[in-house]
């Protein structure tokens, strides 16, 4: 396996990091959006572990995350964040114009794919993996918060306030949440804009949960006290294609970095070469 990173440019012109991890001969692409204040590196033992199977691996930093341009924790609309998915889709096809193309999103991340799913065009895609997906949170913010957010978001969309989540909400692993901790590109930010945004298109991707033509798989931990995992539950109800829905009872907010990473990476393999 080969590990390479690269820039494109978004649509409104801001330089944006991408990694990708390659492997010899493969047999599928799989694309991955990442969370709220996280980034693409965060995702490379995952890519290990799907380049020994045979899939080659591409993650983008998203704006205002890692290293991408942008403001922390801010973008000024969901619309600009799907164009710049879709720019990643572009950068991955170009470079493998015949294997199958898979799109996983993680807690925002899979917001936003579930919303590219029901607003994009979604030809050149195979399927789509969710975990732990924001379509409705778990808790109430503070009222004060909400409220300034709404203010804000017209009169000075860009401000941000501090997202207040805790790396023990994700994983019960020490060894995950130390790195987490520890990360110097991990921001702990949220912009009024991006809050409304992500807000409104949660609601409007379990409203429009039908429209979804990908199969799909989606893991959520029962135990995730950030977003919940009901809501992914109902999207899978309501969406009218094949689709797998895997709670995982007990576990938190990052599947993918918890103590059962192992079951849902396999799972996540067997999926892509079954339906490729």
């Amino acid at each position: 396996m080969s590990s390479e990173s690269g820039h494109f440019l978004s649509q409104d012109g801001l330089k944006l990091f991408y990694r990708y991890w390659e492997c010899e001969s493969p047999r599928a692409i799989l694309c991955i959006v990442h969370g709220l204040g996280e980034h693409s590196n965060r995702y490379h033992e995952l890519a290990q572990q799907l380049a020994n199977s045979g899939i080659t691996t591409y993650a983008m930093d998203l704006r205002g995350h890692g290293k991408s341009e942008g403001k922390r924790g801010h973008a000024r609309s969901i619309e600009l964040l799907m164009s710049d998915i879709e720019e990643l889709l572009k950068t991955a096809r170009a470079e493998h114009t015949e294997l199958p193309m898979y799109l996983h999103g993680q807690s925002m991340g899979g917001n936003l794919v579930a919303n590219y799913a029901i607003r994009m065009n979604t030809n050149e895609l195979s399927g789509m993996i969710l975990t732990s997906p924001w379509l409705r949170l778990a808790f109430a913010p503070p009222a004060w918060k909400v409220k300034l957010a709404g203010i804000a978001k017209s009169i000075f969309p860009s401000l941000t306030q501090p997202n207040n989540l805790d790396a023990r909400q994700f994983t019960k692993d020490e060894n995950a949440i130390r790195a987490y901790n520890e990360d110097p590109l991990v921001h702990g930010l949220i912009s009024a804009k991006l809050y409304t945004e992500c807000a409104a298109s949660s609601a409007y991707a379990l409203d429009h949960a039908d429209q979804i033509k990908l199969p799909a798989l989606v893991f959520h931990g029962t135990a995730d006290p950030i977003v919940d995992w009901k809501a992914s539950q109902e999207l899978t109800q309501c969406m009218s294609t094949k689709v797998q829905w895997v709670p995982l009872e007990h576990f938190l907010h990052e599947p993918l970095h918890d103590n059962c990473k192992g079951e849902v990476t396999d799972q996540m393999i067997d999926w892509m070469l079954s339906n490729s």
